[in-house]
């Protein structure tokens, strides 16, 4: 049996075993996914009653969502299991289905309206990615890295990793590794498979949000599950310690002795959903897990922390999500963050409130890691400005390495597609410390494990580390 007749006949099992069993979950549908990454002018429908709106970071992604970026706008879509969806400027999707089978697997239907869309599935689980773009619907398997594109008058599908079926097609139509599968929309039968796949310049940014996600991921706090959504982020931006009476402890970089007048609920959005009622969309780049998961605390001489909690070991992300955040001990006289009060006798439409400075999202943490420019890999895209003049507070630049600042990003116009410069817009991982025993929660995080001896500073050289990016996954 060739190759492609097994994955034709694994693919039909499996898609027959996922329709089949929806039927159980079908009521609930309560699979929640987030907005990982928002770069521009990015607007998003979340069918409340409010029509299209500006999309917010960190915003959480139901069943029946449409995103939209505009003509400088990319988007980022995380699912549980870590695989994304990344839209490219002038693009529209909408989350069709969302739901968990009674196998345990996530079902996952996207509809590409217009643009340049990529799927990023990892190797790992049975979930279950249908995409539909033209009227075809097309069935994609697990390790595999797609991009539909269209933005034209017809339909193509560049496989760079993995296989993808088309369906309704007898016999059986696998899209594999390095083809390009052309379709046309006004003519359901009618397609072409070519070897080779073009290359377009947002191929740089996707590639690079990729190994940002595949460096970090990687790098899981202590105690924790060696992948999940937004673990990354918490990687990237910020480290444990261990919190005497509270273990493991996470807080982000930054703040020089000032985190005991910070405020975890200072910087964000409540975003109503129906069936779900208000939900806090932190303004912060590591803003997902500390605000659906686990819990805060405001510990003595330190200030706020983040404690994952007591499953952290396992799949504690996987339930007990959490629409407003959690506080298990806060400071003398603290107001605690609550959501808007919902007026159940009217069915008008509930309005997004913002919170401080959710404007200038994403937010900075004075002293800590300024967000990384990804879309200035893109060719000829011109250079955002960074974050010092969206109103965050400037680092300190006397003290890069003990403050994890981000490195300046890289000029778009040294980035060509398929060959970037060995360097990352992204700060390489610092290695951390070997330690024999438990640590004290320092005011200032400022090495990979405050306090820790032996723990080595961030390299001051923007991507002298590139070696340690993986980014095997990305097209050839």
């Amino acid at each position: 049996m060739t190759a492609r007749a097994r994955f034709a006949l694994s693919a039909a099992i499996a898609f027959v075993l996922a329709t089949a069993s929806i039927g159980a979950f079908a009521e609930s549908h309560v699979r929640i996914v987030r907005l990982s990454s928002v770069e521009g002018q990015v607007q998003m429908d979340r069918a409340t009653g409010q029509g299209l709106e500006r999309a917010i970071l960190n915003t959480p992604i139901v069943e029946g969502v449409r995103l939209i970026t505009g003509s400088d706008g990319l988007a980022e879509v995380e699912f549980e299991d870590q695989s994304a969806l990344r839209l490219a400027d002038d693009s529209e999707v909408k989350f069709s289905q969302l739901v968990m089978n009674d196998a345990g697997a996530k079902v996952n239907q996207i509809e590409v309206i217009k643009g340049i869309v990529y799927l990023d599935a990892i190797s790992k689980g049975d979930d279950i990615f249908r995409v539909t773009v033209g009227g075809t619907n097309l069935l994609v398997r697990r390790d595999t890295l797609m991009r539909v594109n269209a933005a034209s008058g017809q339909v193509q599908v560049a496989v760079f990793k993995g296989d993808v079926q088309l369906e309704n097609q007898a016999p059986a139509v696998i899209v594999q590794k390095k083809e390009t599968l052309t379709l046309d929309p006004k003519n359901a039968a009618g397609y072409s498979i070519a070897k080779g796949a073009q290359a377009l310049p947002f191929d740089n940014w996707n590639k690079e949000r990729e190994a940002y996600s595949n460096t970090y991921a990687q790098n899981a706090g202590y105690g924790g599950p060696s992948r999940g959504y937004g673990l990354q982020d918490l990687n990237y931006y910020g480290d444990y310690s261990y919190a005497p009476g509270y273990g493991y402890v996470w807080q982000p970089y930054g703040f020089a002795n000032s985190m005991i007048g910070w405020s975890p609920y200072s910087n964000g959005a409540w975003m109503f959903y129906p069936g779900m009622g208000y939900s806090w969309a932190s303004a912060y780049p590591w803003g997902w897990l500390p605000y659906h998961y686990g819990s805060w605390a405001y510990i003595k001489g330190t200030g706020w922390a983040w404690l994952p909690g007591s499953n952290y070991g396992g799949q504690w992300y996987a339930s007990n999500f959490h629409n407003v955040p959690t506080v298990m001990k806060a400071p003398a006289g603290w107001t605690a963050a609550t959501p808007p009060a919902i007026n159940t006798a009217t069915n008008s439409a509930r309005p997004t409130i913002t919170v401080g400075k959710e404007g200038a999202s994403p937010a900075y943490v004075p002293g800590g890691r300024i967000p990384p420019n990804f879309g200035s890999v893109i060719p000829g895209r011109a250079v955002a400005a960074n974050a010092t003049s969206h109103g965050f507070t400037a680092p300190n630049a006397g003290n890069v390495s003990a403050n994890h600042n981000v490195f300046p990003a890289q000029d778009a116009r040294a980035a060509t597609a398929y060959h970037p410069s060995s360097a990352h817009v992204f700060a390489a991982p610092t290695p951390r410390a070997i330690v024999s025993g438990p640590l004290l929660v320092a005011p200032s995080y400022g090495s990979a494990i405050s306090g820790a001896a032996g723990a080595s500073p961030a390299t001051a050289a923007h991507g002298s580390s590139a070696s340690n990016h993986s980014s095997s996954a990305s097209p050839k």
